[in-house]
Order: C-alpha cells, then sequence, then structure tokens
C-alpha cells in the first residue's frame, strides 16, 4: 500500500506509540500492586499502540517542510495522544463511558501539566514530541522547528549542532532532575510511590498530588522545602541549566530573564507576608507565603493550605502569578517571564518615542538586542493570549459560574496551573464548573499548553495540506 506523505500523522504516531509505552509501564505496576486495573490499561495500551503503528508506519515525512507544518504536527499530536490518554479511565471504568467527555477532560488536563494524572504529566513536561525527536530519529524531520513548538517559550535554543542531541540532553537533564526529587523527598520522609509520583509532578510543575490534601497531607516543612526547589528548578530554562553544568553556575548571572523570574517570586513572597502579617501565624505565614509564591510563580499549583480564605489582596497577587508563569523553556505555563520583559520594555520605549519621536530606540534585555519582528510577536501574543482569558471567563460566566471563579479559572486553564481562585480553590476540583464549562476550559489547555500559535498553524497548515490534495486529485484526472 503506498504511503501517505503528511508529516502530521507520522509524529501523531510516534506521540501515540510513547503514550502506549507509557500505558504499559502503568499496567505493569498495576499489576503489581493488585489493584485491578492492570487489564483497562493493558487494552488501553494495545490500542493506542495499534492507532499509533498504523499513523507512525503507514505514512511518511512530507517532501517540504516548513514552521506551518512542524507546528501542525506539534498541535495534531497533543490532539491524538489526549485522546489516546483518555482511554485508560475508560477501559477500567474510572470514568464511566456515558461521560467520555470528563475522560477526555483528566487527559488533557494531565497532558497539558494542569493538574490531573502522574505519568501523562511527566511526559507532557518536556514535550511527546522533543521524546519522539529524541528517541525515533527515523521522523526525519528538521526536530528544532518541533521542539521550537513544543517549548514553552518564544525560542528554542539548540544545545548541539544536531537537534536529536539537543533532545536528547533536555531529556537526559529532565530524567536526572526528576530522580534526584524523587531520593530527597524519600529521603525526607515519603514513601517510595509518594516520592516518585509527585517528582514527576514537581519537574513537569504539573501539581498533581495522589493525595486529597496536596502537599498539605504530609504536613512536613522538609518536604515543603525539597518541593519548593524542585518547583523553581523547573520553572527556569533548561537550556540554561544545561549550560550551568557545563560552564557553572555563572551562567545564571549571564540571564536577564531568570532574574525577573526570581524577582518576581521574592516579590510575590514578600509582599504575601505583608498582606498575610496579622491574618497568619508567623512562622505558618512565611511556609504558606513561600510555598504559593512559588508554586503558582512556576505554575505548578501544588497546594498546603486554602489560600481562599486569605485577604483579597493576596489573591490579586497569586492571579498575576498565574498569568505570568515560569520561563521561558521550562516545563511552566502561562504566558511567560522573557515575554512579560519584552512587554515591559516595549511599552517603555513608545513612551520614550512619545517623547522623542526620532529617536531609534532598541530593545534590549541584557546584552540582546530585540528585533522589531520579534518584538511586535511577543506583543500580539500577549494581548491574544489576555483576550482569551476575558472571552473563556465570558463564556463561563454565562454558564452561570459566579464571576471571580470563572476568570480565575480561566487563567488556569490558559495558564495550565491547575487551582483557581473563588469555588475552584486548592481544596476543591473544576467539577463546580458545568459539563459545557468543562469542555471551554479544556480548550483552553490545550491552547494553553501549545502556545496558541500552534494551534493556529495547524488549522493553516492543514487547510493548504487538504488543498493541495485536492490539486494533485485534480491533476489526476485531467487527461
Amino acid at each position: 500500500m503506498r504511503r501517505v506523505a503528511i508529516t502530521p500523522v507520522r509524529v501523531a504516531g510516534a506521540g501515540l506509540l510513547a503514550v502506549a509505552l507509557a500505558m504499559t509501564l502503568s499496567a505493569v505496576v498495576a499489576l503489581i500492586d493488585g489493584g485491578g486495573a492492570a487489564a483497562g490499561l493493558t487494552m488501553a495500551a494495545l490500542v493506542t499502540a495499534s492507532v499509533g503503528c498504523a499513523l507512525f508506519f503507514g505514512s511518511q515525512v512530507s517532501p517540504t517542510t516548513d514552521s506551518a507544518l512542524a507546528f501542525a504536527s506539534v498541535a495534531w499530536s497533543w490532539l491524538a495522544v489526549a485522546l489516546a490518554g483518555a482511554l485508560p479511565f475508560l477501559f477500567t471504568g474510572v470514568v464511566p463511558w456515558a461521560h467520555f467527555d470528563d475522560a477526555i477532560f483528566e487527559s488533557v488536563s494531565g497532558f497539558t501539566c494542569t493538574g490531573s494524572t502522574i505519568l501523562t504529566q511527566w511526559l507532557g513536561g518536556m514535550g511527546l514530541v522533543v521524546l519522539a525527536v529524541a528517541v525515533l530519529p527515523a521522523l526525519g524531520i528538521g526536530g528544532l522547528d518541533l521542539i521550537a513548538s513544543e517549548a514553552p517559550g518564544p525560542t528554542a535554543d539548540r544545545l548541539s549542532l544536531r537537534v536529536r542531541d539537543t533532545a536528547r540532553r533536555l531529556w537526559l537533564l529532565y530524567g536526572a532532575v526528576t530522580c534526584i526529587v524523587a531520593m530527597l523527598l524519600l529521603a525526607v520522609g515519603m514513601s517510595v510511590f509518594d516520592a516518585v509520583t509527585h517528582a514527576f509532578t514537581t519537574i513537569a510543575t504539573g501539581g498533581y498530588s495522589p493525595r486529597a490534601e496536596s502537599i498539605a497531607h504530609f504536613d512536613s516543612v522538609a518536604i515543603e522545602l525539597v518541593i519548593i526547589a524542585g518547583m523553581l528548578y523547573a520553572g527556569a530554562n533548561f537550556s540554561i541549566h544545561w549550560h550551568a553544568l557545563r560552564q557553572g553556575i555563572g551562567a545564571y548571572g549571564r540571564v536577564s530573564e531568570i532574574r525577573w523570574y526570581l524577582s518576581l517570586i521574592a516579590g510575590a513572597f514578600m509582599l504575601l507576608l505583608w498582606v498575610n502579617h496579622g491574618e497568619l501565624e508567623w512562622f505558618r505565614n512565611i511556609r504558606e507565603s513561600l510555598f504559593y509564591a512559588v508554586s503558582l510563580g512556576s505554575n505548578t499549583g501544588f497546594g498546603s493550605s486554602n489560600y481562599v480564605l486569605w485577604m483579597p489582596a493576596a489573591h490579586l497577587t497569586l492571579l498575576i502569578l498565574m498569568l505570568v508563569g515560569g520561563m521561558s523553556g521550562s516545563t511552566a505555563g502561562g504566558m511567560k517571564v522573557l515575554r512579560l520583559q519584552v512587554v515591559f520594555r516595549y511599552s517603555f520605549r513608545e513612551l520614550m518615542r512619545a517623547r522623542h519621536p526620532n529617536a531609534v530606540i532598541p530593545i534590549r534585555l541584557g546584552r540582546t538586542t530585540i528585533e522589531e519582528q520579534v518584538a511586535s510577536k511577543v506583543v500580539g501574543f500577549v494581548l491574544l493570549y489576555l483576550g482569551l482569558i476575558v472571552a473563556g471567563g465570558v463564556v463561563l460566566s454565562g454558564l452561570g459560574v459566579d464571576p471571580v471563579t470563572a476568570f480565575s479559572g480561566s487563567v488556569s486553564a490558559l495558564g495550565n496551573v491547575g487551582p483557581a481562585l473563588g469555588e475552584a480553590g486548592p481544596t476543591s476540583n473544576f467539577l463546580v464548573f458545568p459539563r459545557a464549562g468543562r469542555l471551554v476550559l479544556m480548550a483552553m489547555m490545550a491552547l494553553g499548553r501549545l502556545e496558541l500559535f500552534p494551534a493556529m498553524l495547524m488549522l493553516v497548515a492543514s487547510l493548504r495540506g487538504l488543498n493541495r490534495m485536492h490539486r494533485q486529485r485534480e491533476d489526476t484526472k485531467s487527461p
């Protein structure tokens, strides 16, 4: 049978094969544990692997690959793995088939690192497409475009002359840090299961905990400090981490974004301390303010208490942290600190131009000069991001959700945070939203993880591909 030359199909197949492997590992764990879910997980793995093999081996790389096609490959692969990720919930009976949309919601929540499931969050943290480039070099595509699409930031930093080596180094660092956090959590008192699962979702900045009370279940300062360190690390750029390993800790000091990232979290911590002064006992104030400044500043979403009971000024601080998120090239969600820097510099430059119309004022980040085209794209992205938040909040409010819960839920979903404010706080869940509202939030989680542009370019590339196939069909019919 003639193979179809469509790159997105091949990349989606690679992603499904990676997910099938994760499901198989989960089935083995379930079999050892004796929980009874092994059969359902095995069935889900077989279905996912069958579809993945059909897509991967039934297609080949397109002879013409551009950035739009690379973005489309990322977006369609995420759609494919999100649908596949719903199968374990359905086959194991955790979610009834009549509520299949809830299963898809849980899957999207996991793969986007918003706040559900474990292995899916870990895979979604660094990105299934980066895994595919690292492990399946038979993709034969310009992989740096895929990494740029997958990395949650405006640019991708090449760590090696070969793209596959770049992807492998990112995954090696990601896996190594996960192991270190797991061992530290084990050393400070967690069980093996808790240490591994919380390490997965800490480094993925997913924030899922198998404990209903999240990190508050352990009530341990030592555990919170380990998780705080892990969240801070994962919320920073992994390329910078790699350079720091090779060149020393001084590599961090040469990047202005990391100073902004740490300053934003430190400022939020100090503000929360001041706002909560008199409301909380002094040590608990330090403990909870620091934990939430890092948890929401890295968009992880772990909980150590119910911050909904805090003062409104504290809520506003936390909402700003959710909106901005971590650094570019990290596993964190949100708008990203780098974009905040560019918007601030751009705004300052425009103010200076109003006073000196003929002045040539470049936009600088540290020693780097930002091109006008890049700055315009960043400003456009931020406006689109804020517009989607407003649109999501308005729709949710129209569905009967109170405005605080609606708009904070919109910020949380698009930023892949997890908890929100109001009725969707850290001690609650997204079941407070109506069924139609959860569909809206699911779409926003996917858009947030895909950085908006890949999802839009997915439609452009897909329509262009359909037009090309139509022209080829017409050319074949013509004499």
